[in-house]
């Protein structure tokens, strides 16, 4: 089950955004840790990527996940779109 999901709306330069519900994380201590994990990975892949806002939206479990595993799931989401 994917941890993350991919919006991307146009616009003229990369932007990303990290959105974590109150629904997925309770405490925002949770909240920032998933945001946390996410961008330095999200860093790394940016030059790839076309001009527009990317939406990285945490799903229910995505705190658990870390490291390898976690960065896997990123660079597939981002391949998805390139395809």
């Amino acid at each position: 089950m994917p941890h993350f999901s991919l919006r991307v709306l146009p616009g003229d330069e990369v932007k990303i955004a990290v959105p974590v519900s109150k629904k997925i994380a309770k405490k925002a201590v949770t909240r920032n840790l998933i945001r946390r994990r996410v961008r330095p990975i999200l860093r790394e892949l940016v030059s790839n990527l076309k001009p527009a806002t990317y939406m990285i939206i945490a799903k229910a479990g995505a705190e658990k996940i870390k490291g390898k595993e976690l960065k896997e799931e990123l660079v597939r989401l981002i391949r998805s779109i390139r395809n």
